[in-house]
């Protein structure tokens, strides 16, 4: 499908589901970055209804500036007979726009794989029964149902964990819990986002609220169903379909959200037991961090940059990168000449390291506004003639670097290589670095001891 943005069209891409539409988007909006975002949105699309049973569905969750041009490409993909709805996700938000209303809405694409697509009828309350249910009774309903000294003693509850609680604390007489049925939900949902104080909120960047991806599960799948998120994140799918008893598969192409989604959230939030929790893709030792390195070198870019240091962040452009592979920014910035650094850089070597290619990194740091450092990582072991005496020269020639809240002194250009990452001891393990910032929750990222990996590597 890439070709689809050039010029050249070869037999074999005519057959693609998608090639009608993209065609067609190529002629309406040209070689635009939204045409590039389709086609690349194209070929995994089709690659997902080559994976869902007859019975499943798909949800695709888009902003209002490319949910009319993702709809073209999923009727073809998946046929416009299996459209099923555009659900609008609308929330609450307070930005200014001079020109235009509030945008508060986002678009969710609902398709079935067949017409034996799976799905629950959900029920929601009117506003008004929802607001007299969050005071957990219908008042007019007790209102002649008090004693004398205004005792409430019958509870009209439409709520089963709220009629749990009131029978628990004995406050009322009698607690009479309603099944109310509701009317069939639609498809215009008000779920707030999650605000920077959300107990929920993890600090991902794309994060959705759990009651919006619990609603979607409990509406498409049963129990015991499996629930795939191709672009998992900080994971809140797959945290949501295992606390509504679905088996998931969450896929990311971080290591830190990979981190994050099986430490932080399913073991610690989830509490799902480690022995369930199985993390796979990802090197378990140098062998097989050697043969990632040949197999997939930009894969094995991710991986290396994003397991060197906590808080570093993969580039995950191949093109124009400048020689920087990767990025991170220390928790206190160094004050140098009057102007406050704290980028950090990474550049990965998978093939053999040699002597223009140190000096072309130390020249990037020197160059790069606002770089205090960098971390130059090959797939060598760390043994004497790995690390010439050239390079060590050239490592020399930039000296340190240390800020106010260290007494250490740390090398502004540092070797690491991926072999380190499978050591037990700390202190080998990584590169000597000042803590770095957390890029999402913008806060101190703890060292990789509190990390799912570092269990998963007897650290």
């Amino acid at each position: 499908m890439k070709l689809i943005c050039g010029d050249i069209y070869h037999d074999d891409y005519s057959n693609h589901p998608a090639f009608k539409s993209m065609l067609a988007l190529k002629t309406l909006i040209g070689k635009t970055g939204m045409l590039a975002y389709c086609s690349y949105m194209a070929e995994r699309l089709a690659l997902l209804r080559m994976m869902l049973k007859e019975t499943g569905s798909i949800y695709l969750h888009c902003d209002p500036t490319a949910s009319h041009y993702l709809k073209i490409v999923m009727d073809n993909i998946f046929g416009a007979e299996n459209f099923r709805n555009e659900i609008v996700w609308c929330y609450g938000k307070w930005s200014n726009k001079a020109n235009c209303f509030q945008r508060n809405t986002d678009t969710i694409l609902f398709y079935g794989k067949s017409e034996n697509a799976k799905f629950n009828v959900l029920r929601e309350f009117s506003d008004d029964k929802k607001r007299k249910m969050e005071k957990g009774w219908i008042t007019n309903t007790v209102r002649s149902a008090k004693s004398s000294s205004g005792r409430i003693r019958q509870l009209i509850v439409y709520d089963r964990e709220k009629a749990a609680a009131a029978i628990k604390k004995g406050n009322y007489d009698n607690v009479v819990y309603v099944d109310g049925q509701g009317s069939p939900m639609r498809n215009w949902w008000h779920i707030p986002h999650l605000n920077s104080q959300a107990k929920e909120r993890t600090g991902y960047p794309t994060q959705k609220p759990l009651a919006l991806l619990k609603r979607i599960i409990e509406a498409s799948t049963d129990e015991g169903d499996v629930v795939l998120d191709p672009f998992c994140g900080c994971g809140t799918a797959v945290v949501a379909a295992h606390q509504l008893k679905r088996k998931f598969v969450g896929v990311d192409i971080s290591l830190f959200a990979v981190e994050t989604v099986a430490y932080s959230r399913l073991l610690n939030e989830a509490k799902m037991p480690e022995k369930d929790i199985r993390v796979l893709g990802i090197p378990m030792d140098l062998s097989q961090a050697q043969r990632l390195a040949k197999d997939d070198p930009f894969a094995f870019e991710i991986f290396a940059v994003e397991a060197c240091v906590p808080g570093m962040v993969a580039n995950k452009s191949q093109r124009r990168d400048k020689g920087i592979d990767g990025k991170g920014w220390l928790l206190y910035p160094v004050k140098e000449n009057g102007k406050k650094k704290s980028l950090i850089l990474a550049q990965v070597k998978a093939g053999k390291p040699t002597l223009s290619h140190v000096r072309d990194f130390a020249h990037v740091i020197q160059a790069t506004e606002g770089a205090v450092a960098g971390v130059f990582i090959t797939v060598e072991k760390a043994e004497k003639g790995h690390w010439t005496d050239g390079m060590r020269e050239v490592a020399a020639q930039l000296g340190t670097f240390r800020h106010e809240h260290s007494m250490e002194e740390f090398e502004r250009l540092q070797h690491w290589h991926i072999g380190q990452f499978f050591y037990k001891s700390a202190r080998q393990r990584l590169p000597h670095l000042p803590e770095l910032l957390d890029p999402y929750k913008k806060e101190k990222v703890p060292i990789r001891q509190t990390g799912f990996l570092t269990k998963q590597y007897g650290r």
